[in-house]
């Protein structure tokens, strides 16, 4: 199963060019988050793993995530199952791949809004939407829609890296987006009542003793998968 793409490291600028009416130019903020991300050509780096749901509370994980422009990525956690299949695979790279439109829906505080909605037919996606740091080049926040396999939304917090790369993401994600196997869960304890319901959980990523730009080899991205 492939999980946890470029999504988690993403950077985009924060100053777009105007209209005439002031409005700030959607697609000239998503060009520039595509030609920031070309600043890291391949990273390494440990991540802990935290999963909180309702109905069971598993230790924390360790594993170690490698990435290599322009798509390959491989995520390794010895018995890490627990993921939100989709929620973790959206990258800003996959959505715009195909065509889309990207629509400036406004701002807050901190971040110009974006939506993006696909044109064609052969997307996973229904519409994304993201926050977009006003003074730095980086997402804040991504929320996005599947067609036929619920929400997510997915929350970046920064460090003094010097390339604009997360050090936590949390992923929020509904129950029903994720598999709980028998062989997993073993002898943890589980709240059945709250098993059978409809529920939320989070997934966060905290990332330490980063590598950036540094060769790696093919072969890394070909070996079997410790993810099923």
């Amino acid at each position: 199963m492939k999980t946890l793409r470029i999504l988690l490291f993403i950077g985009l600028m924060s100053v777009g060019s105007h209209t005439a009416f002031g409005q700030v130019d959607a697609s000239s903020l998503i060009g520039k988050l595509l030609e920031n991300s070309k600043a890291v050509q391949s990273f390494e780096a440990d991540v802990d793993i935290q999963v909180d749901v309702d109905f069971i509370r598993i230790p924390v994980k360790k594993g170690r995530v490698f990435y290599k422009a322009p798509d390959k990525f491989k995520f390794r956690a010895t018995g890490f199952v627990l993921v939100p299949k989709k929620g973790l695979n959206f990258t800003f790279n996959e959505m715009l791949s195909s065509e889309h439109a990207a629509i400036y829906a406004g701002a807050d505080s901190l971040n110009h809004i974006v939506k993006i909605v696909p044109l064609g037919e052969d997307t996973d996606f229904a519409l994304a939407t993201a926050w977009i740091d006003k003074m730095r080049s980086r997402v804040n926040r991504l929320d996005v829609t599947t067609k036929g396999q619920g929400n997510y939304s997915l929350y970046f917090e920064y460090g003094n890296l010097s390339f604009d790369l997360p050090v936590s993401t949390r992923v929020h994600f509904e129950i029903g987006q994720i598999d709980i196997p028998m062989k997993f869960i073993g002898s943890l304890k589980v709240d059945k009542k709250k098993a059978g319901e409809r529920s939320s959980g989070n997934v966060t990523l905290h990332y330490s003793n980063f590598i950036i730009n540094r060769q790696i080899a093919d072969a890394i991205f070909t070996e079997n998968d410790n993810i099923r």
